[in-house]
């Protein structure tokens, strides 16, 4: 019993410490800050969390990290059989061109079943905010259905996409929510390009202290002068984050179409390509929210 709170605290702990290195420099976005239109219940959006979480925890988390402990504690065996079943997996429902051209395995239907794939939790957990901070007034202005359809498209474009725009067609494997929620991303800038999002930012927290603190002291300016002095999360304009997310894909993504060159295990030219397909959340979006973006008022 102790022995498994110990686990579980270490495991908290990580979780922790993985958020602040990962939130010190640049800013991660949690929470959307504004109000939805409609008031709906975002469950689509929790439903795509709950799955995505359920299928990396019952499906693909005890081969990995039990055969990394097995490992750890010397019985390679075990841990090599358990490792070449977390391999197996994400080569088999992982998107691959292979599987396209040549009818392999499962097919196309890797473009799909891709989505729902992670390789670690880290991967999951990073995945799983950007969902929640984009995903809730995304949903809230297509409608649940019209919204899972749109998630939907926008991840197996991103997954294509990748594939036809790589020269080198090196076929590996690529999974994660990561295409899809870009659509969300691209979406969020295109319908809400005003919106403001509330950011877990360790250096933007550093920066601001000294910023209220002047503020207190002269009375000026009076949003600043009546701000709390310390804060551990920062509100900033969703558009300057979301420009800086297709900026840091973009030019990764002219490497690869260029030379046919992966620079990281991260599938940038999935996640431009599903940035960019955002641009069909016009023909999901609900009537009258459409009406009102195309004469220019606020959605």
């Amino acid at each position: 019993m102790i022995g498994a709170f110990a686990l579980f605290l270490a495991f908290m702990l990580q979780i922790v410490l993985w958020l602040v290195v990962s939130s010190f420099i640049l800013p991660m976005p949690f929470s959307d800050t504004g109000t939805v239109r409609y008031r709906t219940l975002p469950y689509i959006t929790i439903g795509l969390i709950i799955i995505n979480s359920l299928i990396f925890i019952v499906l693909q988390a005890p081969n990995l990290y039990q055969g990394l402990a097995a490992m750890d504690e010397g019985d390679r065996l075990t841990g090599a059989t358990l490792l070449t079943d977390y391999v197996q997996q994400v080569w088999t429902f992982g998107f691959r061109t292979s599987y396209m051209r040549n009818a392999i395995s499962i097919g196309g239907f890797t473009t799909f079943t891709s989505m729902f794939m992670h390789a670690d939790l880290f991967h999951l957990l990073g995945n799983m905010i950007f969902l929640w901070t984009f995903g809730r007034r995304v949903e809230d202005a297509c409608g649940p259905w019209r919204f899972l359809l749109f998630y939907l498209l926008a991840g197996m474009i991103a997954n294509l996409g990748s594939g036809v725009l790589n020269p080198a067609d090196l076929d590996r494997p690529s999974v994660g929510a990561s295409g899809a929620i870009a659509g969300l991303m691209g979406a969020y800038l295109l319908l809400f390009p005003g919106a403001q999002v509330n950011c877990l930012w360790g250096l933007g927290s550093i920066i601001r202290w000294p910023i209220v603190v002047v503020a207190h002291a002269i009375g000026l300016p009076k949003s600043l002068s009546i701000a709390p002095m310390w804060r551990w999360t920062v509100r900033i304009p969703a558009w300057t984050f979301l420009f800086y997310f297709l900026i840091r894909e973009l030019l990764p993504s002219f490497e690869v179409m260029q030379q046919g060159a992966e620079l990281s295990g991260v599938n940038n030219l999935a996640h431009l390509v599903g940035f960019l397909a955002a641009l069909t959340i016009v023909f999901f979006a609900r009537k009258d929210l459409v009406m009102r973006f195309f004469s220019g008022r606020t959605v």
